[in-house]
């Protein structure tokens, strides 16, 4: 099981008295880093030689007699509470889009599979350029286009191949574009987390020139 990126749970331009780049940091990092690290855990876990490293000092080969043994050391209520004390708490919820309800979307991770597997991929980069310009650095293999000026390279796509499209965290800017390009006759998605999702996930970057 891989646990998956959730975008950001907050438009980091109007926080008030937080600057974007704290904002930043946190989720691309702190929330970033430790998805990674859990995924990472649970692979490991996964592939864990239980007949070597778990239970042969003191069974052997007898693995009925390990989980058995194993079992009968838990706290099964102790188990109980913890469970219903994690299903109780509320998950945070996403922000809201309803103007963008029929607009289909794509998560950070799928969109990396699909680029390493060779798929016919167009994903573009559509930070505006204020935003290109604070954070300089871009996601390898991907290109930026100017969203306002979109009428200026929409004619360089293929309406061959899907387009993904991508602002800083996957709100109005990624899907007014995604929309538009899907009104021209593409097959077009946004990002559902954005540029700082691709950061989040450890995917390459490169600086931006």
């Amino acid at each position: 099981m891989r646990y998956t990126l959730r975008q950001i749970h907050c438009r980091p331009w109007k926080l008030n008295g937080l600057s974007l780049k704290l904002m930043e940091s946190h989720y691309e990092n702190n929330y970033g880093g430790a998805l990674r690290r859990l995924n990472a855990v649970t692979e490991q876990l996964e592939s864990l030689d239980m007949y070597e490293h778990a239970y042969h000092m003191d069974f052997g080969a007898n693995a009925r007699a390990y989980v058995e043994t194993f079992l009968r050391n838990v706290e099964w209520q102790g188990v109980e509470d913890r469970y219903q004390r994690a299903v109780e708490m509320p998950a945070l919820q996403p922000i809201a889009q309803p103007e963008y309800a029929e607009l289909p979307s794509i998560g950070v991770e799928e969109v990396k599979e699909r680029l390493s597997s060779g798929e016919p991929l167009q994903v573009i980069d559509v930070r505006p350029r204020r935003s290109l310009s604070r954070q300089q650095d871009i996601a390898e293999g991907v290109l930026w286009r100017d969203p306002e000026l979109i009428e200026d390279w929409i004619g360089q796509l293929s309406k061959s191949d899907p387009v993904v499209v991508y602002c800083a965290y996957g709100f109005h800017v990624g899907c007014n574009t995604a929309r538009r390009l899907r009104e021209a006759g593409f097959d077009a998605k946004y990002m559902d987390s954005g540029h700082s999702g691709w950061k989040a996930i450890g995917a390459p970057m490169k600086l931006a020139t």
